[in-house]
């Protein structure tokens, strides 16, 4: 599959938000080393990257859709604003976007696949013993691999959580 990079304009069939130069750029810029990777390569990572991101924080992204379901990738938005109020314009890919991009495709590079792993525990553990060594997860304890670095790259764009779809407040007259 060919590269397809989105511009800020909606381009029809885009795959990624960055290219594999820009990656290269973040990735020398934070000592990332990929010595030994083709473009193609780092392009083949790139997509799985952006399409992990858009299914992973899709519905935490401020605004809609700027072309709706035509589009292919979540981003370009419109009606979108940062957590500090700031607004996003609707041509714009966030850097926060375009950092986590280069973040998680980085961890593709090196391990294919590690992004959206197979989870073959079927949940949390509850305890694990081998020989003297033991584990026990809490029983909230989630089966999903947390990218922190990702996490903290777009947490000033991400919309907070929300156990319902429903919010109110409580007031005491």
């Amino acid at each position: 599959m060919a590269l397809v990079v989105e511009d800020g304009s909606g381009v029809e069939g885009a795959n990624a938000y960055l290219d594999a130069a820009d990656f290269k750029a973040y990735a020398d810029a934070r000592g990332m080393p990929y010595e030994g990777k083709s473009d193609d390569e780092i392009e083949q990572a790139l997509i799985r990257a952006t399409g992990w991101l858009d299914a992973t924080y899709r519905s935490r992204w401020p605004g809609v859709r700027l072309n709706g379901r035509a589009q292919a990738l979540a981003w370009p938005r419109s009606d979108a604003a940062d957590a500090d109020g700031e607004e996003i314009s609707d041509d714009e890919i966030p850097q926060e976007v375009l950092d986590a991009t280069a973040e998680a495709a980085f961890r593709e590079l090196t391990e294919p696949g590690s992004l959206s792993p197979d989870l073959e525990r079927g949940g949390a553990i509850r305890r694990l013993k081998a020989g003297s060594v033991e584990v026990e997860y809490a029983t909230t304890a989630s089966a999903r691999t947390t990218f922190t670095t990702i996490d903290g790259v777009l947490a000033g764009l991400l919309i907070a959580e929300t156990s319902s779809g429903y919010t109110a407040m409580a007031v005491r007259a």
